[in-house]
């Protein structure tokens, strides 16, 4: 489970399937590895947890959630939604913050 201290970037998580699939909201920090990348180019990297798959985008809290496609680019203070399993879990979060 991952914990609100540890990661205050986890907006919300939800479980289906019994906890075999994790849902994450994340925000997106201004300086980090994936702000101002594509879904396409953060889908491709390696470092990237295989079977992790980004399925919704939120440039603005006042703008609606949209479904990405692989030309959307992340926007620092913007915030997606993740689909994962759960020992992935880390790795995702890890990867999405990881500095510049």
């Amino acid at each position: 489970m991952v914990n609100a201290i540890e990661y205050p970037q986890v907006e919300s998580m939800m479980h289906f399937e019994q906890g075999q699939i994790e849902v994450l909201k994340l925000s997106i920090p201004n300086n980090c590895y994936v702000a101002g990348r594509s879904v396409a180019e953060i889908a491709q990297d390696s470092q990237f947890p295989s079977g992790s798959l980004i399925i919704g985008y939120q440039p603005h809290p006042h703008e609606d959630l949209m479904i990405p496609n692989s030309s959307t680019i992340l926007e620092p203070h913007s915030t997606v939604l993740i689909v994962t399993k759960p020992g992935c879990l880390h790795q995702v979060i890890d990867f999405i913050e990881q500095k510049c």
